[in-house]
């Protein structure tokens, strides 16, 4: 046992100054310095903020564009603070004495590594919250307490040869250690001090199960053998524990598991519970590693995956003479080369390309088996009913669903289901509803199901076995029409959980949120969102929770459609009439968590000028208390500010989009304007963006550099998607025009995948903008009808018919329509200079997209440049690329928006011989 195996860390102790009253002796925006690229490594963003179960401490990560980044420690009531360099993974014992925390390395020492071919080693930082002293570990994976922070467990990290590693047991009252060697995988008991261990040698060699009892210091062997064992499944506020034992057998290609358990061991004597593997055999299958145990509620059942039994391949030795003289003829032929090929066959119900990314997936899939530990019987549930199941009721109900009559339509169209209910006492299975095509879940104690269809929710009784329409008789519109392409099954607006006892649920409309009895005796609106147009939804302030207290206070998200305010409100109880509202503000407010023992608050607040912080409040969310500072360096430098535009369409639905101002922003001048576009952006409006070399579409970098920045809101009619962006940008753009000092004659538009598509195709119909950029856009609506999503396999012509390509239909059967609003059929109409930008393996849009269009731009005679980035998939992924694609969009819209002299790239190309020799000398921009 040692005493001291960490080491005094020293504490770097910052002063935090955060905001008071400015003076009229500061510098005003026009007078102060744009950014440059220099100065955007500074840059901060707020990450995961923790608090401890008091509330009176705060741990929160900081993250800069420079990845020097750190944790910020401090006190809810003071202003000092604590800074760790590299800090991550904040966790806060129950007891709220202490802070573990894992170190990581600098980008440097990554990098050194890295061409050492060497795994960046992580440590481990201790703070004592009471004594203010820190401590330190090196080459710790991860850490865990115990569930009343009286222990902390931790595994280091371990020899490349060693399978397991050691582990080390801290009392932390009295700083004592205990070292484990050879631990795989450890787990501790959800309510108490039970620490149950792998043991995990070289060769399997003394392997078992130890369970560590850190409250009295005994340790025992719960089982040993030299197998491997995995899956530790502690029982929910229990002492019963699970595991696999590997059980190998040449008989079989596959390997099973023994699943062992132990009932009571907090007791001198538990009950021991052993599942042969010649249980699940009988029935031709074994008990799989790939689903998690599972318990039932009550501890009398064990859940766990199956799967059907591989047979070995015989041996030579196995066969006979007779055999091993035909094997002697064609063993010349055997030992060729298997032949490279893959079979396409049009009946597959999934195409070979997207089985073959789900290859993993489809190798583990699991059906469900369980195991009764008083009698033993072990059954296989769901049989072809289990594409997707889940243990409900406590583990006396499955949940399964059976996709496959369905499978063949669903090829192209939703995907639907038969539900069924699996008795997992005896196997019995009975269909609750045929052809659903939106998802079933469980109340939280298991007495009712609950479902959308149609235009409304059903909720299915599981004792009775009634099925009711709860929301027939209701005021409110629970399903959300506003989604294109229109389908035969609309999506609802979702819904938020149980209240306890399962007798309510709460259910969405757009704007409100409504109590509803899952007896179908009816229903009520919690929330008054709909007058003001404020979307109301529920807060979970206890991530433990499983259902809704209705004498406890509920919070509320709000968020304004129209205003783009946000905040909080709160009902006293569900018997309240209306929540009152205890912060509306016009800024992105959110991020609302509570502290686990006492009524100490924290929310996050930002605007586009104004850097996220957190707040510390109380339940009232009252005087509210900033307790973080980022980006304050930003008073130095000139900022713009962001506004609300309003229009219509051409067809008369009414928008909005984010208009923003240049840094350099002064009246009496006019200045060009970017459009960045996809869908709905308009929300972006109290988005701070900090500045990024790499982030290409970065909208604080082109409102740095002198830009109007445009993000306007795109709605759509089905099998019009260019023709809907047409006459929806037309008029955001009068609109901005008519709002700020914007130049009509320098105007520049740009998007990326399906913004890239809008781009491509706006600018073959119009020519409002000088140039336009487009990166990864579809151009041929046809040929792209007839490709793969390759990152997924699956087949583009599903995401034309049901989803964001919104034509519904192939297009042999609506040819005008995808003629119309493809942008390579109109290439003879392009008059705007555009920059392409596409990865050579974009998995989401086909590389030959660009291809196609850069050909026919070619044949036309139009102004295109295609940037190829090799490699690459649909996002820039390696650093260099996102950087050199950040700087020409710059010189792009440079040249074409403000005059600046165009390099030969844009102006006349560059010859390959010379763009690689240029690459070759290390030059990151050629041309």
């Amino acid at each position: 046992m040692n005493t001291r195996p960490f080491l005094p860390a020293p504490i770097i102790l910052v002063l935090l100054g955060l905001p008071g009253s400015t003076t009229g002796d500061e510098l005003s925006a026009q007078q102060l310095p744009t950014l440059t690229p220099d100065d955007y490594g500074q840059w901060e963003r707020l990450g995961r903020a923790t608090l401890s179960p008091d509330g009176l401490w705060l741990a929160v990560q900081v993250s800069r564009v420079n990845e020097e980044n750190e944790l910020r420690i401090r006190r809810t009531d003071s202003d000092s603070l604590v800074a760790v360099s590299f800090g991550t993974n904040a966790t806060f014992s129950a007891d709220g004495r202490w802070l573990a925390y894992t170190v990581g390395v600098s980008p440097d020492e990554r990098e050194r590594m890295a061409e050492r071919d060497e795994t960046p080693k992580t440590g481990l930082g201790l703070m004592d919250l009471i004594a203010g002293t820190v401590e330190s570990m090196e080459a710790v994976a991860s850490f865990t307490f115990s569930d009343d922070g009286r222990f902390l467990a931790l595994k280091r990290i371990g020899s490349e040869r060693d399978v397991g590693s050691n582990a080390m047991v801290r009392d932390m009252s009295s700083g004592s250690t205990i070292t484990f060697g050879n631990v795989g995988d450890l787990a501790w008991q959800d309510d108490g001090h039970l620490l149950a261990m792998e043991v995990d040698a070289v060769d399997d060699l003394g392997n078992g199960i130890r369970l560590y009892d850190a409250g009295s210091g005994r340790l025992s062997m719960l089982d040993a053998e030299d197998a491997a064992y995995t899956g530790l499944r502690w029982r929910e506020d229990a002492a019963d524990l699970a595991v696999l034992r590997v059980h190998p057998d040449e008989a079989w290609e596959d390997t099973a598991h023994m699943v062992l358990a132990w009932r009571g061991l907090d007791r001198s004597e538990p009950e021991v519970f052993e599942l042969d593997v010649e249980a699940p055999s009988a029935a031709g299958t074994r008990v799989a590693e790939y689903r998690p145990i599972g318990w039932s509620d009550d501890g009398d059942r064990i859940f766990v995956g199956l799967q059907e039994r591989v047979p070995a391949e015989e041996t030579e030795e196995e066969e006979t003479e007779e055999e091993e003289d035909v094997a002697e003829v064609g063993s010349e032929e055997d030992e060729e080369d298997p032949p490279g090929v893959e079979i396409w066959h049009s009946l597959d119900l999934d195409p070979v390309p997207q089985q073959r990314v789900r290859e993993n997936q489809l190798r583990r899939r699991t059906h469900m088996g369980s195991w009764n530990l008083e009698s033993g019987d072990f059954l296989a549930l769901g049989g072809d009913h289990a594409d997707q199941v889940r243990v409900i009721a406590g583990g006396a109900q499955l949940l399964a669903q059976d996709e496959t009559p369905y499978d063949y339509d669903a090829r192209f169209n939703q995907q639907r289901h038969d539900l069924y209910l699996v008795n997992t006492a005896t196997g019995e299975t009975s269909l609750v509803h045929e052809a659903l095509a939106t998802g079933a879940s469980a109340s939280p104690d298991g007495d009712y199901l609950l479902w959308f269809e149609g235009e409304d929710y059903w909720t299915y009784e599981i004792a009775s076995g009634e099925r009711r329409n709860v929301t027939a008789e209701l005021p409110g519109t629970f399903v959300n029409l506003d989604v294109t392409p229109s389908r035969e099954q609309m999506p609802s607006f979702g819904q938020g959980g149980w209240t306890d006892g399962d007798e309510e649920v709460l259910l969405f409309d757009e704007f409100d949120v409504w109590l509803v009895s899952a007896d179908g005796s009816g229903g009520r609106r919690l929330t008054r969102g709909a007058e003001e147009s404020v979307r109301h939804r529920p807060v979970r302030l206890d991530p433990e929770a499983e259902a809704w207290d209705p004498g406890e206070p509920l919070y509320f998200s709000l968020s304004g459609l129209w205003t783009k305010q946000s905040g909080f409100a709160r009902l006293g109880d569900l018997d309240d009439d209306s929540p009152e509202v205890l912060l509306l503000e016009d800024a992105s407010v959110g991020f609302l968590v509570k502290a686990s023992d006492s009524d100490v608050f924290v929310h996050t607040r930002q605007r586009w000028e104004d850097s996220p912080d957190l707040f510390v409040t109380d339940a009232d969310l009252d005087e509210a208390r900033q307790v973080t500072r980022t980006n304050p360096f930003q008073t130095d430098y000139a900022w713009g500010r962001a506004e609300l535009i309003d229009y219509e369409n051409e067809w008369g639905r009414p928008l909005q989009g984010a208009l923003i101002y240049p840094a350099d922003y002064e009246p009496g001048r006019t200045y060009p304007l970017i459009v960045y576009h996809y869908e709905i952006l308009s929300t972006s409006l109290h988005r701070y963006v900090a500045p990024d070399p790499e982030n290409y579409y970065n909208t604080q970098v082109w409102s740095q550099e002198g830009y109007f920045v445009l993000m306007p809101d795109i709605v759509y009619r089905d099998r019009r998607p260019g023709q809907s962006n047409v006459e929806t940008i037309r008029p955001a753009v009068v609109a901005a025009l008519e709002a700020a000092p914007i130049d009509e004659e320098r105007m520049g538009l740009i998007g990326h995948s399906w913004g890239g598509y809008q781009t491509t195709y706006f600018v073959t119909q119009d020519d409002l903008f000088a140039s336009a950029v487009a990166g990864a856009p579809l151009t041929n609506l046809m040929s792209m009808y007839l490709s793969f999503y390759w990152n997924s396999g699956g087949t583009d012509a599903r995401i034309f018919e049901i989803s964001q390509g919104r034509m519904q239909v192939p297009w042999w059967e609506d040819w005008d329509s995808y003629h119309a609003n493809s942008p390579v059929h109109h290439i003879e109409t392009l008059n705007t200079p555009l920059l392409i930008e596409f990865g050579t393996d974009d998995g989401a849009v086909e590389f030959n997209q660009g291809v196609e269009f850069y050909n026919a731009a070619r044949r036309a005679d139009k102004h295109v440049v295609m940037l190829v980035y090799e490699g690459e998939n649909h996002g820039l992924a390696q650093d260099p690329n996102r950087k050199d694609y950040a700087s020409r969009i710059l010189q792009w819209f440079g040249h074409y928006l403000k005059g600046e002299p165009a390099p030969d790239w844009i102006s006349k190309g560059v010859p390959y011989i010379e763009q690689k020799d240029g690459l070759k000398k290390g030059r990151r921009i050629i041309g």
